[in-house]
């Protein structure tokens, strides 16, 4: 990485931390609350997990930083503290996310690892209640839809240039040595501002629906965005996750059988137009590593549901592809059918996996459901399901109720995190899930008062 190259992304990245930090401090040196708001999720939803300082019992990365100032400046006034407060007391997925916790807690206790507590304390459930409390009474629904969509064009327009640099552009703010660069096949798998391609993928799928939504005719479109729709799903390629490919066409149809007639129309005018173009660009590029990357993606992903192997052609290895897939056969099977684990008590998150079978070396748990078994066993495993899936059904009555199609986003971006969750582990991912059960929340709330102020 050459020193103007690197100057160019200080510059990029400078301007955009002056944009989302510029009302942090006021003079004397005192906290501005509507600065630490937005630097909250700013730092959320682009600054790196592995930006911060190592403590001895967890790291203090950025986002948990303001995480913690924003808490200081909702308790120091009483009426956001009071609040707060009536909000965690009067929401009802506030039981099942503490009896969650305490499953973890307790394990995590029992089987020592403060660092996995502090974890999930910050990381989801004081996401949950800050996000939901900031859209309740600070932003709106449509002012935080409006950030996340600044913040989604930051990145796609970003990470990118890791092809061209050969690294993540967002490794200049590494400060806890996280970062890495991912290669299959001889492609670089771009990974944005995660530590895992598969990981940067699944944050792009869960924001996709969210980017579908217009904000001014509360309908979905997604020709409204088209071009950030593009780039983000040309992140997503880039990445190489098979996976996040299939969930990213499931989820444009999911959001395309629901977009109004008009919509419907220009959408199926449109793509048909966009198509051909995209195709013959690629297929005239299919020599250079930019195009290699995506065709690579897109034939991995069509190879996996159809049993084809054009992939091949691309430089994958079908061997290594199969393999891929059938160790996670195995490990379901050696692990929820296997008797080497207590199904009450889990081996909590300092434990280290392995395991030798059918000549497979597994040392990693490519499956979240599977981890949180491993760890948790099934009180944990349960109670997971059970907190996340009063989200999804909350987001369905509303979508009813309300024929909010926002909450037809939420619905389609927790159907395809959870389907992502069997094929992968969390991966980082969950302060951003956890933001989107705070928007649900925050929402269901929202209309209600929207309600009584109508009758």
């Amino acid at each position: 990485m050459g020193r103007a190259d690197s100057n160019n992304l200080l510059t990029l990245l400078g301007s955009a931390w002056h944009g989302a930090f510029r009302k942090l401090i006021y003079p004397g040196l005192r906290l501005s609350y509507e600065g630490v708001c937005d630097c909250f999720l700013f730092s959320i939803f682009v600054l790196p997990s592995y930006f911060g300082i190592r403590m001895g019992f967890f790291d203090l990365t950025a986002f948990r930083l303001f995480e913690i100032f924003l808490l200081i400046l909702i308790w120091k006034k009483q009426t956001r503290r009071e609040d707060f407060l009536r909000m965690i007391r009067k929401c009802p997925h506030t039981i099942y996310i503490l009896i969650y916790f305490a499953i973890v807690a307790v394990t995590n206790l029992y089987h020592p690892s403060i660092s996995t507590i502090f974890y999930w304390l910050m990381n989801g459930v004081l996401v949950f209640f800050l996000v939901a409390y900031l859209v309740i009474n600070e932003y709106g629904l449509e002012g935080f839809l409006r950030r996340i969509r600044f913040y989604t064009w930051f990145l796609c327009l970003i990470s990118p240039l890791e092809l061209l640099i050969r690294r993540p552009p967002f490794s200049i703010l590494d400060t806890l040595g996280k970062s890495n660069m991912a290669v299959r096949f001889g492609a670089i798998r771009v990974m944005g501002n995660c530590t895992t391609s598969n990981g940067y993928a699944m944050y792009l799928i869960v924001l996709l629906p969210f980017i579908c939504y217009d904000i001014k005719t509360k309908h979905i479109d997604i020709l409204k965005n088209i071009w950030l729709v593009l780039l983000l799903l040309l992140n997503v390629f880039l990445t190489g996750s098979r996976l996040s490919v299939g969930t990213g066409i499931l989820t444009l149809v999911l959001l395309v059988i629901m977009q109004d007639k008009r919509a419907a129309l220009k959408f199926f005018l449109t793509v048909p137009l966009i198509l051909p173009v995209v195709a013959a660009a690629l297929y005239l590029l299919r020599e250079t590593p930019f195009a290699n990357s995506v065709l690579l993606a897109f034939f991995s992903a069509f190879d996996e549901i159809f049993n084809t192997s054009y992939a091949v052609n691309f430089g994958a290895d079908p061997m290594l592809l199969y393999n891929s897939s059938h160790y996670r056969e195995v490990l379901v099977r050696e692990t929820f059918g296997g008797n080497w684990l207590n199904p009450l008590v889990g081996r909590g998150g300092n434990y280290n996996f392995s395991m030798y079978v059918e000549g497979y070396f597994i040392n990693s748990v490519d499956n979240f459901y599977v981890g949180q078994f491993i760890t948790y066993a099934y009180p944990g495993l349960i109670a997971w399901l059970l907190m996340s899936a009063t989200f999804l059904v909350s987001a369905i009555r509303i979508f009813i109720r309300k024929h909010s199609f926002l909450m037809w986003a939420a619905v389609v971006s927790i159907i395809c995190y959870f389907i992502s969750l069997w094929y992968l582990d969390q991966l980082q991912t969950f302060p951003i899930m956890f933001a989107v059960f705070g928007l649900v929340y925050a929402a269901a709330v929202l209309y209600r008062r929207e309600e009584m102020e109508k009758a």
